[in-house]
């Protein structure tokens, strides 16, 4: 009875750390070089465009600031430098500094770190992963069932989830930030 009663006080006190939303994203295009570490140039323009949609007054922020934003961590079995490269427009805007604290395989670490941080309580967090682990982080956010996994030539794609919901919310959204992207 004395662990049910401290499982569900946890519990309790995690939701209310919890942010209002998370906000999921793949770095933007690579070059068609396998070995290239940083952006394309398209790549690059859709860092600034994002930049440019969520730093300002927008649908999906205003009611949730972003307190913080996250990236894959350079290391020496993931050498690509594009997550924190996508992020670091938005960073420099909004005057965060772009957490590389996780290889992209930590995500469970990531997630059990972003839902239970009070400092995020009713904030949006951003993060910008391989995409590889993407379906995975959703899922250790708490969204099922685990989204199909992220494809590879997509990267005009944001997953939105609200951990807070019950069931959690997971909508997938297409902001068109370039020419071309999908509608």
């Amino acid at each position: 009875m004395k662990i049910c009663l401290a499982v569900l006080l946890l519990t309790v006190a995690v939701a209310r750390c919890q942010p209002a939303q998370i906000i999921l994203l793949r770095h933007g295009e690579k070059p068609s070089d396998d070995a290239a570490l940083h952006l394309s140039p398209r790549g690059e323009e859709r860092a600034q465009a994002l930049a440019k949609f969520l730093g300002g007054p927008n649908q999906l922020t205003s009611n949730a600031p972003i307190a913080a934003l996250y990236a894959t961590r350079v290391s020496r079995n993931g050498h690509s430098q594009r997550t924190g490269e996508t992020l670091a427009p938005l960073g420099k805007q909004l005057g965060l500094l772009v957490n590389t604290v996780y290889e992209s395989d930590r995500y469970a670490l990531l997630a059990q770190s972003v839902l239970g941080d009070s400092a995020y309580r009713g904030k949006t967090v951003v993060i910008c992963w391989t995409h590889h682990e993407l379906a995975d982080l959703a899922a250790a956010l708490g969204v099922e069932p685990k989204p199909a996994p992220w494809k590879d030539k997509t990267f005009d794609r944001l997953w939105l989830i609200k951990p807070g919901e019950s069931p959690v919310v997971f909508r997938e959204l297409s902001p068109h930030l370039l020419k071309g992207d999908s509608k």
